[in-house]
């Protein structure tokens, strides 16, 4: 089996220069590090080559069209996609638009521009630090797996408003079950993610922290409706999510993020990963 089963899937790496969070009262606007340079986009996806074995690799723009260093960076995005042969998708929004709604509509754009029967979601401040193991993912799929989630943390239960629920996988050791979505790294089936992003579509989140950021926001919530009012044989059925590794696995992945001071432990990774000198 391996990689070779899923050459078909396609890797989509959503990316913006600058973003604003006003539902958090951060009335300043952050920048994603590499912009308007492309060298630490290139990085991240010499990263995704190396460890997924994958060549359909599609660089999405959240481009804020009033702002200059998003233009610049759009700029660069185009030769960056021609020199590397990527497929570019541009979603236009404005510094005026949250971020919550911006990167919503790249993130749906991304879902319905491809057309394979899987899709590796992949925001651009994410590194794996191993290859994957293609065979783990099939046996998931061959399960009924919906989707697999790439730890960024040892998988565990978390508490909360909407807490996860992580358990012991049935089938394999090397997986386990989530009730929860999350926007960090995953594969999944598009015809499964699809509806969940129109979902996001017609419930714009207006917020960001009790069901999660963006695209999570409406998505969680929806699946704590069904939580609450169906049975746990029909919301398992509704929602077959897996982490990648057992209980309390490392990480596969890391977050590293556009705030103060992950820039720094960013690069720092990357050189650990022989990817950055």
């Amino acid at each position: 089996m391996g990689v070779a089963v899923f050459e078909g899937c396609d890797i989509a790496v959503i990316t913006h220069a600058t973003k604003t969070l006003p539902e958090l009262g951060r009335s300043d606007v952050l920048a994603y590090p590499g912009a308007p340079k492309t060298e630490l986009l290139l990085k991240v996806v010499d990263n995704l080559k190396r460890y997924t074995g994958l060549k359909a690799i599609s660089i999405v723009f959240d481009h804020k069209v009033d702002c200059a260093i998003s233009c610049a960076y759009l700029d660069n995005l185009r030769l960056f996609c021609q020199e590397q042969q990527l497929r570019l998708l541009i979603s236009p929004s404005a510094l005026a638009m949250p971020s919550q709604q911006t990167a919503t509509n790249a993130f749906h754009l991304a879902v319905s521009a491809s057309e394979s029967t899987f899709l590796m979601l992949w925001e651009h401040d994410h590194l794996f630090h191993e290859a994957i193991d293609w065979d783990r993912i099939q046996k998931a799929m061959d399960h009924g797996a919906a989707m697999i989630r790439f730890n960024r943390r040892p998988n565990s239960s978390v508490q909360g408003s909407v807490p996860e629920t992580v358990q012991p996988c049935d089938f394999s050791a090397d997986l386990c079950q989530t009730d929860y979505y999350c926007n960090g790294p995953f594969i999944a089936r598009r015809s499964w993610l699809q509806p969940l992003f129109d979902l996001a579509l017609r419930e714009p989140p207006t917020w960001n922290g009790c069901f999660g950021g963006f695209v999570e926001g409406p998505i969680n919530r929806a699946m704590l409706a069904d939580r609450y009012n169906r049975s746990d044989d029909e919301y398992r059925s509704l929602y077959p999510i897996y982490l990648y590794g057992g209980l309390d696995a490392v990480p596969i992945v890391s977050h590293f993020g556009e705030f103060l001071g992950r820039k720094g432990r960013f690069l720092a990774a990357l050189r650990r990963a022989g990817l950055w000198r």
